[in-house]
C-alpha cells in the first residue's frame, strides 16, 4: 500500500466532527501549568480592559453632571495602560505552552511506538507518521494553541462587553447586540460541519503533497529525466488537489465571515439610525450615542471576531485531530502479526515455516546463521520476528541504517567504513547477545565484504549472528 492510498483511506474513513481519540490525547496539549498561567493572564488582561470602560463611562456621566470626575478619569488612564503587562506576559507563557505541548507530543509518539512496536516495514504508516510528526506537528500545535489563547481573550472580551452594554448603555443597543449574537451563532452552527470536513480533506491533501515534495532532491538533482518526469507529473496532480482544497476552504471561511459581519453589525446600525432619526429623541440618549459610538463599534467588531474565531475553530480542530489520529493509528496497528509461510534457506537448509527457523536459531548460545531467499520470500520478516523473540538481547541492523541515530558521525566515511563503525558501537552494548543483519553486503565492494565477513565469523564464536545475505553473494 502506498502512502497516498493510506492517507486517502484515513481521509475517507474519519469524520472531523467525530472524535475517535481519547481525552488523554488532548491532555497532551492542554494539561500544562503554563497553559493555566497563560489563560489566567488573559483573564487579568481582559478584566482590566473591561474596568477601563466602566471608569470612562462614569467619568463622562460625572462630567455631564458637573461633578468631580478626575478620580474616574485617572482610573481609566491607569486601566488603559496596565493591560499591556499581563497581555505581553500571556504571550510569553503562550510560547512556553506551545513548546511544552510539542515536547509532550513527541514523547507520546515515541512511547506509543516503543510500546506497540508497529510494523517496521509498513511504509505507508512510516511516511504518514514522518509527515505528521517531523513536518506538521509544531506548526499545527502553534496555530491551534495560539487560536485557543486568542479565543479565550475574545470570548472574555465579548462577555464583559455584553455586561457593559447591558448595564451602561441604552437598552435598545443592548437588544441589538443580543440579536447580533444570536444571528452569529446560528451562522456558526450552520457552517462548522462543512468547514471541519473541508479542513480535514485539505490537511490530508497537504500531507500527500508534502510527502511527494520530500522526493524533490532525488528526482531533480540526480539528472534522470525519466524519474523527473514521473515526479513532476505526480507533483502537479497532487499539488492541484491540495491547492483546490485550500481554495475551497478559504472561500467557505470568508463567505461565513461576510455573513458574520452583516449579522454582527446590521441590527446595531439599524437601531442607532432609528434612535437618531426619532422625531423627539432624548438629548441625553443622543449624547450618550455620540460619545459611545466608537466604543460600541469596537465591541461589535470584537463580537464579529469572536464568532469568526469560533467558526475557524472547526478548521484548526480538524488539523489537530489529523495530528493526534496518526498517533492513535500507530497504537492500533502493531507489528505483532502472523508472518505467514516463508520460502528461505538457513545455512543452506530449506525452511518454509517461521517457527521452524526459530527452533533452528534461538536455542543456540553462539553461531552464524545465513538466511538466503528471493525477494518477498520472508527474509526481513523473519529478522523482525527474531527481534521480537530476543527483545533487548538482540540488535537489528536494517538494510537502510543511515536514518538510525549513532554516537559516531559517519557521514564522511565510505559505506564499508561506516558499517565497521556501527558494528563497533553495537559490540559495546553489553546486553546484546544476538546481532541481526539485513543485507549488510548489498552496497559493499568485494574487499569490504571479505573484511566484514571475517569479523562476523570471529564474532559468531561468542554471539549469535543472523544475517540476510544479498543475492549476489551466492
Amino acid at each position: 500500500m502506498t502512502a497516498d492510498v493510506a492517507l486517502a483511506s484515513n481521509d475517507s474513513g474519519k469524520s472531523a466532527t467525530g472524535d475517535s481519540m481519547s481525552s488523554r490525547d488532548w491532555r497532551t496539549i492542554f494539561k500544562h501549568r503554563t497553559a493555566v498561567s497563560c489563560l489566567l493572564l488573559v483573564v487579568i488582561h481582559q478584566s482590566v480592559v473591561a474596568c477601563s470602560t466602566i471608569f470612562l463611562t462614569n467619568a463622562i456621566s460625572k462630567f455631564q453632571a458637573n461633578q468631580a470626575y478626575f478620580i474616574d478619569l485617572s482610573l481609566y488612564l491607569v486601566a488603559m495602560a496596565t493591560p499591556y503587562l499581563p497581555g505581553c506576559a500571556s504571550f510569553v507563557f503562550l510560547q512556553r505552552w506551545i513548546n511544552e505541548s510539542h515536547r509532550a507530543l513527541v514523547n507520546r509518539f515515541t512511547a506509543t511506538a516503543i510500546l506497540n512496536r508497529p510494523d517496521y516495514r509498513d511504509h505507508a504508516m512510516r511516511e504518514n507518521v514522518t509527515a505528521v510528526l517531523a513536518r506538521n506537528s509544531f506548526p499545527v500545535l502553534k496555530d491551534y494553541i495560539s487560536f485557543v489563547h486568542d479565543l479565550a481573550s475574545f470570548s472574555l472580551n465579548s462577555f464583559l462587553s455584553i455586561s457593559v452594554i447591558v448595564f451602561l448603555l441604552p437598552a435598545q443597543l443592548a437588544g441589538g447586540y443580543c440579536v447580533s449574537l444570536v444571528l452569529c451563532f446560528v451562522i456558526v452552527i450552520g457552517l462548522q460541519k462543512a468547514i471541519a470536513e473541508t479542513s480535514s480533506r485539505c490537511e490530508y491533501a497537504y500531507l500527500r503533497y508534502s510527502g511527494l515534495l520530500s522526493g524533490f532532491w532525488s528526482n531533480t538533482a540526480l539528472g534522470n529525466a525519466y524519474n523527473e518526469s514521473i515526479w513532476r507529473s505526480r507533483r502537479e496532480s497532487t499539488g492541484n488537489v491540495f491547492y483546490a482544497a485550500s481554495n475551497r476552504l478559504e472561500v467557505l471561511r470568508q463567505s461565513g465571515n461576510a455573513l458574520l459581519a452583516a449579522a454582527s453589525l446590521g441590527p446595531t446600525i439599524f437601531l442607532i439610525v432609528s434612535i437618531a432619526r426619532n422625531d423627539a429623541p432624548e438629548p441625553a440618549l443622543i449624547a450618550a450615542l455620540i460619545v459611545s459610538l466608537t466604543r460600541i463599534f469596537l465591541i461589535i467588531n470584537s463580537l464579529s471576531t469572536l464568532v469568526y474565531r469560533i467558526l475557524d475553530y472547526s478548521s484548526l480542530h480538524a488539523r489537530a485531530k489529523v495530528l493526534l489520529d496518526a498517533m492513535s493509528d500507530m497504537a492500533r496497528r502493531t507489528g505483532e502479526t502472523d508472518i505467514g509461510p516463508i520460502d528461505i534457506s538457513v545455512n543452506g537448509e530449506s525452511v518454509t515455516d517461521a517457527l521452524q527457523a526459530k527452533r533452528q536459531i534461538v536455542p543456540n548460545q553462539c553461531g552464524r546463521f545465513t538466511i538466503m531467499g528471493a525477494n518477498g520470500s520472508g527474509k526481513s520478516t523473519l529478522l523482525l520476528a527474531l527481534k521480537r523473540e530476543y527483545g533487548e538481547q538482540a540488535y537489528l541492523l536494517p538494510s537502510n541504517y543511515s536514518d538510525l541515530a549513532w554516537e559516531t558521525d559517519c557521514s564522511p566515511l565510505s559505506t564499508g567504513q561506516a558499517l565497521l563503525e556501527h558494528l563497533t558501537e553495537i559490540l559495546k552494548l553489553q546486553r546484546v547477545h544476538c546481532i541481526l543483519l539485513d543485507e549488510w553486503d548489498a552496497n559493499l565492494d568485494t574487499k569490504n565484504v571479505e573484511k566484514i565477513d571475517k569479523i562476523l565469523s570471529a564474532l559468531s564464536t561468542t554471539k549469535v549472528i543472523v544475517e540476510v545475505r544479498h543475492r549476489r553473494s551466492l
